[in-house]
């Protein structure tokens, strides 16, 4: 009884699983045409994991102002609060926009913002310049229509000014 126990549970873990796989494609799909990846690369602070990012782009060729899918899969637990200061504090440290623009990007961070566990998938997508949308684990997408966030958010993994360029490589499918 207990290994028939195991094996239905193990069967629908798989089940809810590859229908989140599923539904996350279609997703990359609906928002870049023709979506194959270009790279992946694991993120780090220190020595210690953060997420793993897989970026797609059509047909697999990255093209700065192109549409483009950014997965995060992360491998730890981070509050909300602490990826938005952080952010904040990249965007500050690079120079990415007025203290009007990060005051009003923290806001928009905030909004659509959660506390992400390990085993969370965050899909970022950008589907042209202006709009960035974002999926939490397959979720609903919520849309920020704001060009100059949309440029620098992009800019956080892909921009010219980034400390971690090995990574930034790997994505690109450089290395």
């Amino acid at each position: 009884m207990v290994k028939f126990s195991l094996r239905v549970l193990t069967i629908l873990i798989l089940t809810v699983l590859s229908s989140n796989a599923i539904a996350q494609t279609a997703m990359i799909e609906k928002f870049v045409p023709q979506a194959a990846l270009v790279g992946e690369a694991r993120f780090k602070v220190m020595l210690f994991p953060v997420y793993d990012a897989s970026l797609y782009a059509p047909n697999g060729n990255y093209e700065k102002s192109g549409p483009l899918v950014l997965v995060l899969n992360y491998v730890s637990d981070l509050k909300k609060d602490r990826i938005v200061s952080t952010t904040v504090k990249t965007f500050k440290r690079r120079e990415m926009g007025s203290s009007s623009d990060i005051k009003n990007w923290r806001k928009i961070m905030g909004e659509h913002f959660s506390d992400v566990k390990k085993g969370d998938r965050i899909m970022i997508a950008f589907p042209d310049t202006q709009t960035v949308v974002f999926s939490t684990n397959g979720s609903e997408p919520t849309y920020v229509a704001d060009e100059r966030f949309s440029i620098a958010f992009r800019d956080l993994w892909l921009g010219e000014n980034i400390r971690n360029k090995g990574f930034q490589n790997k994505l690109l499918g450089l290395k």
